[in-house]
């Protein structure tokens, strides 16, 4: 990337106004406009508890849902490109135990489209709490017993792989589109099975690595100190601070918000990515490339196949992505007007990536709106006029 000091400054400006309005602590924002980085900032504090310290271009955020598109779904669009995984493929082909009162009739595309009939959500961490063995991850960092995490992890993972697999569908696979981390869960699991290697390894020597994202990692809790890929990651990194968690009791900073995540040990399908703006936005140019059609990454009729809005009723998923809502969308007014429209997906914690293949625009935001409390939802109102600045800036629209 191209001109690393630039700045928009009505990109900029609308990004001092958010945070003079409390829509988060701190934010981070980074927009690739033809393959040239056209706009990097930070705006802020990493964190105001229990103490204020600045936001710095460094600093690592949680990017909660997005791990599913940077990680889960690109991951998936390789392994089908090797043919090694198909969005055809039946769940059961590669996870056994998914099967029974209609669950064999689910594909790894319905996982992928949101339209598996599973649930949204469920507080299956709540499980792990009660256990004996798995509660111990749920203490305090001071008070966890590290000689067992490894345990209370792998004890964590059984419980919730077993409560996901057996999770009653509540609806035909296709009928209907309901946005579900336990599909993503599933698919997580999946692609461990037919890559051969479990997930954070799979991301970060599949997509990661091959996309040079030094600043995107997994924080695998489970595992030893100093092992790539693992507690390691932590060290010697700067981490911006979500919120309060009442169940480990402490503040959220450098271990992921989600508490179903975090029974996993930090690495699920749904959620536990730590990135950078920059990085975020790196990852979606490898998406406009091959949308574009030019060599990279990721094989360009998969990732078209990607991009298609799914034909499940009232839905507005395509595989792994989001597409704007005709009723509004986080992307505003401006961006994704073009014959080819755009892809993105938002995370909890208060961040999102937009792609506008006919403009050529990548646009990453990210903030730490959930700091110190998720009731502050001011995000929603923000994210659309912060995406029409960044179209203004450019002339588009």
């Amino acid at each position: 990337m191209k001109s690393p000091g630039a700045k928009l400054g009505a990109v900029a400006a609308v990004l001092e106004e958010g945070l003079a309005e409390g829509v988060a602590p701190g934010l981070s924002a980074a927009v690739l406009h033809r393959g040239v980085l056209v706009h990097a900032s930070v705006h802020g504090s990493a964190r105001l508890e229990p103490r204020r310290e600045e936001l710095t271009p460094g600093h690592h955020f949680d990017v909660a849902s997005l791990t599913k598109v940077m990680a889960t779904a690109t991951a998936a669009a390789v392994l089908i490109a090797e043919r090694r995984l198909s969005l055809e493929d039946p769940v059961r082909r590669h996870l056994p135990s998914f099967a029974g009162a209609g669950r064999d009739r689910v594909t790894i595309r319905h996982l992928l489209a949101h339209s598996s009939g599973l649930p949204a959500w469920r507080p299956y961490y709540e499980r792990v709490m009660a256990d004996p063995v798995g509660r111990l991850a749920f203490q305090p960092r001071e008070a966890r017993p590290g000689s067992r995490l490894a345990e209370a992890f792998a004890r964590g993972r059984a419980l919730l792989e077993e409560a996901v697999l057996s999770e009653p569908l509540e609806a035909e696979p296709g009928t209907r589109a309901v946005y579900s981390d336990l599909g993503f869960l599933a698919l997580g699991w999946a692609l461990e099975r037919a890559a051969g290697v479990p997930l954070g390894r799979l991301v970060r020597e599949r997509v990661l690595e091959p996309l040079a994202l030094a600043s995107t990692f997994f924080v695998d809790e489970a595992s030893e100190p100093g092992r790539v890929g693992g507690l390691g990651e932590r060290e010697g990194r700067a981490f911006a601070a979500t919120e309060q968690c009442v169940h480990r009791g402490e503040v959220n900073c450098g271990e992921v918000n989600d508490d179903n995540a975090w029974a996993l040990g930090g690495v699920a399908g749904h959620a536990g990515l730590f990135s950078t703006a920059r990085d975020v936005a790196a990852l979606g140019s490898a998406w406009l490339d091959a949308l574009r059609r030019r060599p990279g990454l990721l094989d360009p009729g998969v990732a078209a196949e990607f991009a298609r809005r799914d034909p499940t009723p009232d839905g507005t998923r395509a595989l792994g992505w989001d597409t704007p809502s005709p009723e509004g969308s986080s992307l505003g007014t401006r961006l994704g007007r073009g014959p080819g429209g755009a892809i993105g997906h938002l995370g909890f914690t208060g961040t999102s990536l937009w792609i506008d293949p006919d403009a050529e625009v990548v646009v990453a935001l990210l903030t730490n709106r959930c700091h110190p409390s998720r009731e502050n939802e001011r995000i929603r109102a923000f994210r659309p006029r912060f995406h029409d600045a960044v179209a203004g800036a450019l002339g588009i629209g």
